[in-house]
């Protein structure tokens, strides 16, 4: 699997949790919380994920993570 296909599949839990997005606003460049996550859809983007990729990854490791894409890169790396 590479990081476009990760980013799919988040793209997919992001829009099934914030219904209002669009898959274009959806960029790596982008928070989640620029584009009105709260800290509770985040947690459940971010779990919804993981279960998809099959992986489990502590929550406290994603805290520093800036965007989109750097959330990609280390689910990616975690595979």
């Amino acid at each position: 699997m590479n990081k476009d296909q990760v980013l799919e599949i988040m793209k997919s839990k992001m829009i099934d949790i914030l219904p209002d997005l669009t898959t274009e606003q959806i960029q790596r460049e982008v928070s989640m919380k620029d584009l009105g996550a709260n800290s509770i859809d985040r947690f459940d983007i971010i779990s919804d994920t993981m279960d998809e990729l099959n992986i489990k990854i502590p929550l406290l490791q994603f805290g520093s993570l800036k965007n989109i894409g750097e959330v990609v890169d280390f689910l990616h790396e975690n595979l």
